[in-house]
């Protein structure tokens, strides 16, 4: 904390003025930055102070919902994007006077007899998320947190699902679903990715000790009874076959007129199938003859309501084959090998091709996806997709990015009603009962039982006594349970708590993944819209996915995920190692996901002997350094560590600034704004600019804008520049001089660091308070530095100090310097041998500028002397700003001609690989999006190289 004596006795004389008496800070605690000093206790200590908590005040409100991780995991990269999203976003609204809650979530399991592995899984990790949460920073408002099975989300789910019951908008009926094997359940539409295969294809899966071969198309024969004749059918399916009830031909193919009335003998059921005429047949399509399975397909389903065919099932839940004689209890692709060669014995397999396909996979498991009939309980979505998408046509909700609200008609545009119930051991189960009175039965929605047998003898009409009554034993899609908790987080249903629900519902904003914009957001807006009248919220951020740093999507089957504890903590190859054996072990990865782990590890980490520590603020800094709304968000570790460099420059900064404050003496002098000197006043223009594009570009959400101006400013302009220029001055006698440098160092680094804290919270927090100040700053005065919470800088307060003629001269004055320094680099004349330059140049105001802050450039580019327009009479290499500005810089030594010689011809060799580099560069970005950033980089430097030739 800051201390509130002064540097002396002599300090505190009421002689001195406001603007020369200094506060005094506590040093550092170490030389150097170190991040696990730094985040020490400090979360601790934010919480116990309660300052993450929503206030009962009239400050105006910003409430946020954390998306629900997953139980069954720790926090991934993903989450730590999302997460430092979010948490970005909450910190600046409370450094700006809002009331915020940003309200967590937290998966609970929910049934009572659940298999105890799961349980201990759940202890193991369900706590873990929240630890992790924590580390990362994230300001919950831990007093407000949600579990998903405690009894007033409970009671909100349960609560949605009778008014939707009671208002005819969910039913229950016998379809055809989505039904993952492996998962033994089914699964929504849009948990189904429909992946295009060109060929022949081998693919693991789940419960498969070896490939299964897709992408072949299978024709075998079918005989038409009490005839010789055959008809040829074709499917890639071929397992299927088994349950076929028809064959489908079109009414005008003359092909099959002859066919009407007449039926097909099944080659493994003591039956005949119909020959049927639909218009659904595509004539040209292959034989222009039709396989139809109605219990596997959901178009064949529809064909057979139409014609009245029966559905046989042949596939069951735990996919094996049944109510097909010698195929029984068969695994249906090991079923697929032997009805091949049944069908080949018969003579009646025709013909196996390659063929392309789209094969269904549920995105959870990477099973394929079998078409089942079963009874379900399904959401009508017809007319509440209509009023979400009137939301966004009418602009009372809207996406950013803005492209989303394309795929947002994709989403509201589809007719389907949503399967809402599921085939699982978690979660909330359905508040649904069967009553029945011998063999009538009526489904009722209610809260027990009581209620349930009460409503039913109504239908029934028979005493509730005389009912039996059987609980559904299905759990509701956690997307449903989900899709509740905009409101059910601010009490709904409850009208005790209405206070909190009007103040805080809807939501300010809602930051996910854009993966999950149909899964979740359309279900939150569809359910809030129908539950309480109200969009949940009127603003959605959408981010992309995170990939490595090849721009590969994180995955275990890549082998490329990165633990974020692990780059915030390090860790070494041999741990790396270590800890992926101990995963596969437990059954966490393959011994293919373990191999592409250790390859992963070894083409990345090898260089830094595994993951280097990098703290949490150089990670959040660098995840949101990326725009966070392109479809991919590349993560490179290498720059995290760079950013942890950044992180030790600001350290450092801070360590200057308390040194140079001790070199002032005291003075009598009114320092005022005249005092200020020429880089003074350019810091000051360059630190006003950076104010306003953090907050324009915050306020929009490109947080890469922000971090690059953030760091281009700290980094690049206020510790590589401006510190330099403090140097003379502050060893100087001149007291004006050294004051009016330490009203500026002191003003702009903590309004940088201000800017910099929502993104760095651990470091500014640590280092804000000890930067030394002057109760009165002649620039701009923070009243925060005790509180828990740093003033956001706004941009107003710091357009006055914009001078843009004054930074279009020192950029030719630095740019000047910046040759100087490349043509020392490049001919490697050492720092310690301060060389004479000579200046050419027409350019006037360059040289007068030059000429003003003279000791100051000759100190930022380590030179004896500059002098203009004069022909040297020692050996120089020179090189051209512009056209109106020569440089010429001398070279000393005993053999000069060759150190010229030889730096030339290594110019010329880098000049040349950069040049084939970038060749090949726009070759590829003619087939694939490319970090553009990173390619006007390399041409900037191609130019800087050529310039020097």
């Amino acid at each position: 904390m800051v201390s509130k004596i002064c540097v002396s006795n002599m300090y505190q004389s009421r002689f001195m003025s406001r603007s020369t008496r200094i506060v005094i800070t506590d040093s550092l605690p170490a030389l150097a930055y170190k991040p696990k000093i730094v985040e020490r206790n400090k979360y601790d200590n934010w919480e116990n102070k309660k300052i993450f908590e929503a206030k009962d005040n009239d400050d105006p409100v910003f409430s946020m919902v954390l998306p629900p991780p997953n139980v069954t995991g720790k926090l991934h990269l993903g989450h730590a994007l999302s997460c430092t999203i979010q948490d970005v976003i909450a910190r600046r609204k409370r450094s700006l006077g809002h009331n915020v809650t940003w309200v967590p979530d937290r998966h609970d399991i929910g049934r009572d007899k659940f298999n105890i592995e799961v349980w201990k899984w759940k202890e193991k990790y369900g706590n873990t998320i929240t630890e992790q949460l924590r580390l990362m920073g994230c300001s919950l408002d831990w007093s407000n947190e949600i579990f998903t099975m405690d009894e007033n989300h409970s009671h909100a789910v349960t609560t949605a699902f009778i008014n939707l019951f009671q208002k005819g908008m969910i039913y229950r009926k016998k379809a055809l679903v989505n039904w993952c094997n492996a998962l033994k359940s089914t699964v929504s539409d849009i948990e189904v990715d429909n992946i295009s295969i060109d060929g022949l294809t081998e693919m693991m899966l789940p419960g498969y000790k070896k490939a299964v071969k897709f992408g072949q198309m299978y024709t075998f024969r079918y005989q038409i009874f009490d005839s010789n004749e055959i008809i040829l059918v074709s499917t890639t399916m071929p397992e299927t076959m088994l349950g076929d009830t028809a064959i489908a031909v079109h009414p005008e193919d003359e092909r099959y007129t002859h066919l009407r009335g007449r039926r097909a003998i099944h080659p493994f059921r003591d039956s005949c199938i119909p020959i049927i005429f639909d218009e659904f047949v595509d004539m040209t399509f292959g034989t222009g003859a039709v396989k139809i399975t109605p219990a596997h397909s959901k178009v064949d389903y529809e064909i057979a309501k139409r014609h009245h065919l029966k559905c046989i099932e042949v596939i069951t839940e735990n996919g094996t084959i049944k109510n097909a004689g010698k195929f029984d209890a068969l695994k249906k692709y090991d079923c697929r090998e032997l009805l091949l060669k049944e069908l080949e014995d018969l003579g009646l397999l025709y013909e196996v091709k390659s063929h392309q396909m789209t094969l269904p996979i549920c995105s959870r498991t990477g099973d394929v996806i079998e078409y089942l009939l079963k009874e379900q309980w399904f959401l009508a979505c017809k007319n509440i997709n209509i009023k979400a998408a009137k939301a966004v046509s009418d602009g009372q909700l809207s996406f950013d990015p803005e492209n989303c609200a394309k795929l947002w008609e994709h989403w509201t545009g589809d007719c389907r009603d949503w399967c809402i119930s599921r085939q699982l051991w978690w979660g909330h189960q359905i508040p649904a009962y069967k009553c029945s009175v011998d063999k009538d039965f009526v489904w009722i929605a209610a809260t027990n039982e009581t209620t349930a047998k009460v409503e039913a003898s109504k239908f029934l009409r028979t005493l509730p006594d005389m009912i039996t009554v059987v609980r559904d034993t299905d759990v509701l899609d956690t997307w449903f349970s989900s899709g509740v908790y905009p409101f059910s987080a601010f009490g709904w249903p409850e009208h005790n708590y209405k206070q909190k629900y009007k103040r805080f519902y809807p939501l300010s904003l809602m930051v996910t993944g854009h993966d999950i914009l149909g899964f979740w957001v359309h279900r939150m807006v569809m359910l809030g819209l129908e539950l309480t009248d109200k969009l949940p919220f009127h603003k959605v951020l959408l981010h992309g996915i995170i990939c490595d740093n090849k721009g590969a999507k994180m995955s275990k089957s890549r082998g490329n995920v990165i633990d974020p504890v692990d780059v915030i903590n390090g860790l070494s190859m041999e741990d790396l190692k270590e800890k992926a054996a101990e995963a596969h072990k437990e059954g966490g990865l393959t011994k293919e996901e373990y191999n592409r782990a250790l390859a992963f590890y070894k083409s990345n980490f090898t260089q830094t002997n595994g993951i280097p520590e990098c703290g949490v603020d150089a990670l959040r800094f660098t995840l949101l350094s990326h725009d966070i709304k392109s479809r991919f968000v590349s993560f490179d570790i290498h720059q995290c560590n760079a950013n942890k460099l950044f992180c030790n420059k600001i350290w450092q900064s801070i360590k200057y600034i308390q040194l140079s404050f001790d070199k002032l003496k005291p003075t009598d002098n009114e320092v005022t704004k005249s005092n200020l000197t020429y880089f003074d006043k350019w810091i000051l223009s360059r630190l006003s600019d950076m104010v306003h594009i953090v907050n324009k570009s915050m306020d929009a959400h490109e947080f890469h804008t922000a971090t690059k101006a953030l760091k281009k400013f700290i980094y690049g302009e206020f510790c590589d520049i401006y510190l330099e220029t403090t140097k003379l001055g502050f060893d100087s006698n001149d007291s004006n001089v050294s004051y009016a440098h330490g009203h500026t160092l002191s003003a702009a680094l903590s309004t940088a660091l201000r800017c910099l804290s929502p993104f760095m919270i651990y470091l500014t927090s640590e280092v804000i308070p000890k930067i030394p100040r002057f109760e009165s700053n002649i620039i701009v005065n923070f009243n925060d530095t005790h509180n828990d919470y740093f003033d956001f800088p706004s941009s107003k307060d710091f357009e006055c100090w914009r001078d843009v003629e004054l930074e279009k001269d020192v950029d030719k004055l630095l740019s000047t310097v910046f040759l100087i320094r490349e043509l020392k680099g490049f001919y490697g004349v050492s720092n310690k041998i301060r060389p004479s330059v000579v200046l050419k140049s027409s350019d006037s105001k360059l040289c007068k500028s030059i000429q003003n802050n003279f000791s100051v450039v000759l100190a930022l580019c380590r030179c004896s002397n500059i002098v203009f327009e004069e022909q040297p009479n020692v050996r120089y290499v020179n090189s051209f700003l512009n056209k109106s500005t020569e440089v010429l810089l001398e070279i000393k030594g005993d053999d000069v001609d060759n150190t010229i010689s030889k730096a030339k011809s290594k110019l010329q060799k880098k000049i040349k690989k950069l040049e084939e580099n970038l060749e090949v560069i726009d070759k590829r970005s003619k087939h694939q999006d490319l970090d553009m950033e990173k390619i006007i980089a390399k041409r900037e430097e191609l130019k800087r190289l050529q310039r020097l030739m």
